[in-house]
């Protein structure tokens, strides 16, 4: 019975367990100062890299919107004159005066295969040349299509020596 008396006193004296307070996730330890300053500085590089570039690309944009706002089949001569004239003003804007201003027929074409997707066929330049310098040259529908299918090709994937 003791024994019995000895554990029934010193259960008596067991006090609940403490229970040490919370810790605290503020402040911070300086490691993850270090670790936020680091994340929203390459944040703020990715934002300003893809605002320059965003930018840098506005006469694409520009270009195309042109392209898109075209009506087909009004003056198919003129239609493709306009948009001989848009694929130079492209390479003019991208490629500087020195580069491009120079360039006409298949110079032009061969520059513009170099430094893009655009694969131009005989069909095409002889159809250009004819365009821009015969007068009473005619087109077809077809032919604008065929004009404005290398143009949006061009005007999407040019890129220079300093883009590669």
């Amino acid at each position: 019975m003791e024994s019995n008396v000895t554990v029934n006193a010193s259960l008596d004296q067991l006090h609940d367990i403490i229970i040490p307070p919370a810790v605290s996730y503020w402040p911070l330890a300086p490691g993850w100062y270090a670790l936020a300053l680091l994340v929203l500085t390459y944040g703020i590089y990715v934002g300003l890299k893809y605002w320059s570039t965003y930018q840098k690309n506005l006469y694409r944009r520009e270009a195309l919107k042109v392209l898109s706002g075209m009506k087909l089949g009004e003056d198919t001569s003129k239609e493709i004159s306009t948009l001989l004239g848009l694929m130079k003003r492209v390479g003019l804007q991208h490629f500087g005066r020195e580069k491009v201003a120079a360039l006409s027929d298949d110079a032009w074409w061969d520059f513009m295969e170099k430094h893009s997707k655009t694969k131009v066929d005989v069909e095409v330049r002889e159809l250009s040349q004819k365009i821009l310098y015969s007068p009473y040259a005619e087109a077809t529908t077809e032919d604008v299509k065929l004009i404005s299918k290398v143009a949006k090709v061009w005007i999407t994937t040019h890129k220079g020596e300093a883009d590669a």
